[in-house]
């Protein structure tokens, strides 16, 4: 055993794969993460309105001084929400509004009709 002097004691290497490891497992997933919130929300941001939002917009925005304007914008964007439980009310109001159509000069809309047409809009939501 004498002869056998070259073998050392055990030494501590110090190794940091483990931590060299698991960050790059975290910068993975982080990395991973926001290319899926991006991926997921790009469909959402891009998202153009439809028919039916862009005609309650208007209904929801109809300026009550000009009658002609109201008459035609309610009944050409008043038609996309008609249902079986509003077909009476929307025919009635409808009806109402003949006299303001087709004439140059048109009295303002009567009180009642107007509020007709309000609660016509509120239960379309």
């Amino acid at each position: 055993m004498e002869g056998l002097r070259d073998i050392k004691d055990v030494v501590e290497v110090q190794e940091h794969s483990l931590a060299m490891l698991i960050g790059l497992i975290v910068a993975v997933l982080f990395f991973l993460g926001v290319a899926l919130y991006l991926f997921k929300n790009r469909r959402r941001r891009r998202k153009k309105p439809t028919a039916k939002e862009i005609a309650l917009q208007k209904l929801q925005n109809l300026d009550y001084g000009n009658p002609k304007e109201v008459v035609y914008t309610f009944e050409a964007d008043g038609e996309l929400f008609v249902n079986e439980k509003n077909q009476e009310d929307f025919n009635k109001i409808k009806k109402e509004l003949e006299i303001y159509k087709y004439r140059r000069d048109v009295p303002p809309l009567d009180e009642v009709v107007k509020k007709e047409i309000e609660q016509f809009i509120k239960g379309l939501r």
